[in-house]
């Protein structure tokens, strides 16, 4: 019975490391499918099973919040020269978030899901570090499904310049990227796990190489609420 359960929770922990894992490879696709659509899709899936395994259930402020959530999306409905397919992509995008957020806030499995997404955290930084040094020495680096922002057309991948200062980007199409999505996954790390000194400087390193502003005021307002919680220590600063 021990080992059933050890098996079940070590292909749960594999399975969610792998589409958060995906949903961070945002700038990357195969066959014209991005590799963040599919993450999503097993994440779902997982959702689904924790979701009936755990015989998890709404509670009825929740659905009054998403409902009225969801009404300026719906208003669309009436509107004859909005395209319908992007509506019901739309409403099932927010809807699948809803349900996935729900279930990962409720389900018993927390500690498989902060481990699945530090090893994705972890990952991400290995390749973006590699990414970073491939866009000043000119070695290799997988095609983009969309290189960056271009003028006038001009959106064509470059791996290799030396009349700017690099930025880092990442496994993501901007450093704004990066930075929108992974910061949010340190903050969960942050402040439900004791974490090394290694996980700071990496995060130091991953967020400081973006030379981003959005960062700058992410991290003072993290910083003015650890004060705050009389959390601060020598990894926060």
């Amino acid at each position: 019975m021990q080992k059933i359960f050890f098996k079940k929770n070590k292909l749960i922990e594999n399975s969610l490391f792998f589409a958060i894992f995906l949903i961070f490879l945002d700038s990357y696709q195969i066959f014209q499918i991005p590799f963040s659509w599919i993450g999503s899709s097993i994440l779902l899936l997982i959702a689904f099973f924790l979701y009936f395994n755990e015989k998890i259930s709404f509670n009825l402020a929740i659905v009054i919040v998403y409902l009225i959530a969801i009404i300026p999306t719906l208003v669309n409905f009436f509107n004859s020269e909005y395209d319908m397919r992007y509506l019901v992509l739309r409403i099932f995008s927010f809807s699948s978030f809803t349900f996935i957020l729900y279930v990962l806030v409720k389900t018993s499995e927390s500690k498989l899901i902060l481990k699945s997404l530090k090893k994705a955290y972890y990952s991400v930084f290995i390749i973006s570090i590699y990414t970073y040094f491939a866009q000043i020495f000119n070695l290799y680096e997988p095609q983009r499904n969309r290189p960056g922002t271009g003028i006038l057309g001009f959106d064509v991948q470059a791996n290799f310049w030396i009349y700017s200062s690099h930025r880092m980007v990442g496994t993501f199409r901007e450093p704004i990227f990066l930075v929108s999505i992974l910061f949010p996954a340190f903050l969960v790390l942050h402040y439900n796990q004791k974490n090394s000194n290694i996980f700071y400087i990496i995060s130091g390193v991953l967020f400081g190489l973006t030379k981003s502003e959005l960062v700058l005021i992410f991290i003072i307002g993290t910083f003015v609420l650890d004060l705050i919680l009389k959390e601060t220590t020598i990894k926060n600063l």
